[in-house]
């Protein structure tokens, strides 16, 4: 396929080792960080989620995109560069290529190699005309991303799935100050963000009847054991979602079904029962929350999208 080039820049293992010891060896929550969810099996066991009836986003932030390309293509200019930040499964990127006026390139980004590429082969082979440059890399990498991307004009960035929503709020404002950083001056971010509502909504979409959910949820002892060659057993654990009314998060954990203990890079890890590792948060906001932290960061909001229920938003940004 002459239009596909394939660029691997996330060699971090030691890196990685390191931030999964901090988060077990933390004293007050033993956490890990969401991002080791995405190696090939969690990618296509979150694609599965995105199917499931009880999983609302994926389908309003789809209908919203369906809705809106008429508005895409008057707003965003013509040739340009699609640079998707944690690209994942094909379905809105599929949407937003043919939102665009004549793109020229695309550039999806994420961690997860064999899912990237093989998904980046399928773009290529479905848009013949479209140069498409696949990166594997962490979105940390900005320096490196920033390199590689220097030279594109008229960046069109992606950032669906409410994504943004795993972050604190705090650092979800310094992953979209980072991204103006990559993408450059006068460049567009959409992005699709979860809006806050009734509890009981938010919460089925994280425990599904199907238990897909859980097994995505138990997969990352899975990544783990593979980068730091531990010993995780998932059958030791129960997945637990619940919303946080406080924060306004869906919080994720794995739930110790008993007592024992773990070595990792010669650490001993006592687990008690009932204790639990604290696997991801997803962040609701109401517009005007995240139009501030948008204010923030690099961007400013240049138009806002919601379905008919209010359930999920589109923003339109461009960097400052």
């Amino acid at each position: 396929m002459t239009n596909l080039k394939l660029i691997n820049i996330n060699n971090q293992i030691q890196d990685d080792k390191k931030l999964i010891l901090k988060g077990l060896l933390n004293k007050k929550q033993k956490y890990l960080l969401s991002k080791y969810f995405y190696d090939e099996k969690g990618s296509k066991l979150f694609n599965k989620i995105t199917n499931l009836k009880e999983y609302y986003p994926t389908n309003k932030e789809l209908g919203i995109l369906g809705n809106l390309q008429k508005e895409i293509r008057k707003k965003l200019p013509i040739n340009s560069t699609i640079v998707e930040f944690g690209s994942g499964s094909n379905k809105k990127i599929n949407k937003f290529i043919k939102s665009l006026s004549e793109p020229k390139e695309y550039i999806p980004i994420d961690i997860s190699k064999e899912y990237l590429f093989e998904n980046a082969s399928i773009i290529a082979k479905k848009f013949s005309d479209l140069k498409v440059t696949a990166i594997c890399a962490d979105f940390s990498q900005t320096n490196r991303l920033n390199k590689i991307l220097k030279n594109k004009k008229k960046i069109v960035s992606f950032f669906p799935g409410s994504t943004i929503g795993n972050y604190l709020p705090k650092n979800a404002k310094k992953i979209l100050k980072n991204f103006s950083k990559i993408i450059g001056k006068n460049s567009y971010l959409v992005i699709g963000v979860d809006l806050i509502k009734n509890k009981k909504t938010i919460e089925n979409a994280y425990n599904d009847k199907l238990g897909v959910t859980a097994k995505f949820n138990k997969n990352i002892l899975n990544v783990v054991n593979k980068i730091c060659n531990s010993n995780f057993q998932t059958k030791n654990f129960d997945h637990k979602a619940f919303y946080n009314l406080k924060k306004n998060r869906i919080e994720m954990h794995l739930i110790s079904k008993k007592n024992f203990t773990l070595k990792i890079n010669k650490k001993n890890i006592k687990f008690t029962k009932d204790e639990t590792i604290h696997t991801e948060n997803s962040h609701k906001y109401s517009k005007n929350n995240f139009v501030k932290l948008v204010n923030k960061s690099g961007f400013k909001v240049l138009k806002h999208f919601t379905d008919k229920k209010n359930y999920f938003g589109v923003f339109l940004l461009k960097v400052k």
